[in-house]
């Protein structure tokens, strides 16, 4: 090869680097979100939990269970599942 063929070779690596760049930087931007997502389901749980257990200190733990139930605090089974974003090229 001579020095013209390696410039247009190198160059062509340039541009699939940049590509591979690219799409590694729009894949991390969506685990970031992603990752904040699944971050604030702990918090909202975390708070719900709290209210539960401030609800009624008096209470037994087995009725404030129930009872957490009945006023609508969503259970697991409730939550929908996340699905995790595409790495797709």
């Amino acid at each position: 090869m001579d020095r013209l063929d390696l410039k247009v070779e190198f160059e062509k690596q340039v541009k699939d680097a940049d590509v591979k760049i690219a799409e590694a930087e729009k894949n991390l931007i969506q685990l970031k979100e992603y990752k904040t997502k699944l971050l604030g389901g702990l918090e909202t749980l975390e708070l719900l939990n709290s209210e539960d257990n401030n609800t009624n200190p008096n209470e037994d733990s087995a009725d404030a269970g129930a009872q957490g139930t009945a006023a609508g605090v969503p259970t697991i089974t409730d939550v929908p599942p996340v699905d995790p974003p595409s790495t797709d090229s």
